[in-house]
């Protein structure tokens, strides 16, 4: 059992319930001596959509603040960190990343800054925990 918390994928959005997920998976990690992966997905936009080489710095930004505000929580926590920011679908990039990187489970959670109510499950969420081959850890 010990050995199953090795490695934590912890997808981050800046939300108040992704931080709560983050929290979560640092007491898991910090029994088992295990490792947090910090995942932050810059969504995609389709060709022709809004996105300007200005707007695109801004999120990539975002996103490496967002990591880095994680890892500075889990630095108190003692709990070793790693971040990704990557681009893409939120709930393909966290599957594929989940099987590719060997992760034992997904600590997420069920919404975060999208337009899901608190007592719902998030479009990222159900996509995640339907397509994931390895547990996933909802925090509501």
């Amino acid at each position: 059992m010990v050995n199953q918390f090795k490695k934590i994928l912890v997808p981050l959005d800046g939300s108040r319930q992704s931080l709560k997920a983050l929290d979560n998976a640092l007491n898991l990690a910090s029994l088992t001596d295990g490792v947090i992966t910090g995942l932050h997905v810059i969504p995609h936009v389709p060709a022709g959509g809004p996105r300007t080489k200005a707007y695109d710095k801004q999120l990539l930004q975002e996103g490496k603040t967002i990591t880095q505000n994680a890892k500075k929580i889990a630095d108190k926590k003692r709990v070793k960190f790693n971040s990704r920011v990557v681009r893409g679908w939120p709930g393909l990039e966290t599957v594929k990343i989940a099987k590719s990187g060997k992760y034992d489970h997904i600590v997420m959670s069920t919404t975060g800054t999208g337009s899901a109510k608190s007592n719902m499950l998030g479009s990222v969420s159900n996509y995640v925990l339907h397509k994931s081959h390895i547990p996933v850890y909802l925090i509501k």
